[in-house]
């Protein structure tokens, strides 16, 4: 089923969301079953953040109650990861085919550059080339420390260069924190040697991708320009270096002020729902969202309780991967599934919490806590059946 789900998500995204109202039925039916034994720790906040979605959208924007759907309920389908069963030979074939679909979309992201300057997969483009190729170079990075295979570093090199090619913030710094990471659970958990040479691969990519960005990329060469002392810091600069980030911030502090002055309690504590920034006052410079930083963006359309949930999971996951530990060379096959959350929860403070493949995020998240758990309470690593 996992297999059948990562598929669906490189081929077509209706494809995918249609698996995702499927699994959910599923998970629905089980339930009502009582075969639901854990949920995860993630699940109330998550549950809540479904709940405030559907009310503010419901009440306030109720033309986009199919995007709430999509943005609130669909990321229930993290429960999924209690009724998947897992062994070792299963993760190392989910790893395999995360690094095989890398290797064979390769000529499909570059011929798609070639034809139209933008490189893109079956679909998508910039960030989705990101958002997979992180997994797959962490999916290598894991299958060369479980294997000692030269091939797989290679593959990682290729894979983490796409990223890098992709020239966006959001999937470099969600590669940076993976590799990161990844660093430092081998760093304290075997090798020191891995964990500089992780990081030394970490700071010239960066490095290399920094003079490429300030030479291609008007952002960098303006924030270049600030650093050098060539370029006053004034608002067209911001706007500049932001992607015009800071105008929407702008016209959302404005938003939230309104709230305040006329005392909307109700909105400031659930939102206005989903893709607001269509109805409100001032509008959105970009459409339906003030895609600026995380606060800003969520709080508009979640208010504070959705808000907060959001950081619930933040604060959640971050525990978990303070905890996270290699106790034998198989736990290397839970990297990409323990990761790839993560990679997105960091590009995400600069542009928005949910993304069409967070549902497939949070179920590889639950399969890793349902490792862990068995492993935890003495048991072998699990079987699968």
């Amino acid at each position: 089923m996992l297999i059948a789900l990562f598929t669906s998500a490189l081929l077509s995204i209706t494809l995918f969301e249609g698996l995702i109202i499927v699994l959910l039925i599923y998970i629905l039916y089980r339930t009502l079953k009582g075969d639901l034994k854990r949920t995860g720790a993630l699940f109330l906040p998550l549950l809540l953040h479904a709940f405030v979605v559907m009310l503010s959208t419901a009440l306030y924007h109720p033309s986009q109650l199919g995007k709430a759907v999509e943005r609130g309920p669909f990321l229930l389908a993290y429960v999924l990861g209690g009724f998947l069963k897992v062994d070792k030979k299963s993760l190392y074939t989910f790893n395999l085919l995360l690094v095989f679909s890398g290797l064979l979309l390769m000529p499909v992201v570059f011929y798609k550059f070639y034809k139209t300057g933008q490189p893109a997969m079956f679909w998508g483009g910039w960030f989705e080339v990101g958002s997979f190729y992180t997994i797959f170079a962490v999916a290598s990075l894991s299958l060369f420390f479980y294997s000692n295979r030269f091939l797989y570093l290679i593959s990682f090199m290729l894979f983490a260069g796409i990223v890098f090619f992709t020239l966006r913030r959001s999937t470099m710094l969600g590669l940076g924190f993976s590799l990161l990471a990844f660093a430092l659970i081998v760093g304290k958990s075997k090798s020191r040697k891995a964990f500089f040479g992780i990081l030394l691969t970490l700071l010239f990519g960066f490095s290399v991708s920094t003079i490429i960005l300030v030479d291609k990329d008007h952002r960098y060469r303006a924030l270049y320009e600030v650093l050098a002392q060539q370029r006053s810091l004034d608002e067209e600069t911001l706007n500049t270096v932001s992607s015009y980030r800071w105008e929407i911030a702008k016209k959302g502090i404005e938003v939230v002020s309104k709230d305040i002055e006329r005392s909307n309690w109700f909105n400031m504590l659930v939102g206005h729902g989903i893709n607001a920034g269509f109805y409100l006052e001032p509008r959105s410079p970009v459409g339906g969202i003030y895609e600026s930083i995380l606060p800003i963006s969520e709080f508009i359309e979640k208010g504070l309780l959705g808000f907060l949930t959001v950081i619930w999971v933040y604060i959640l996951y971050g525990r978990f991967l303070l905890s996270f530990r290699i106790y034998s060379k198989e736990d290397y096959l839970l990297m990409s599934f323990l990761l790839a959350l993560g990679a997105h929860l960091v590009g995400a403070i600069f542009t928005f919490f949910w993304d069409a493949m967070l549902p497939l995020y949070l179920i590889l998240f639950s399969l890793v806590e349902r490792v862990r758990g068995e492993r935890r309470v003495g048991g072998p690593f699990p079987q699968g059946q």
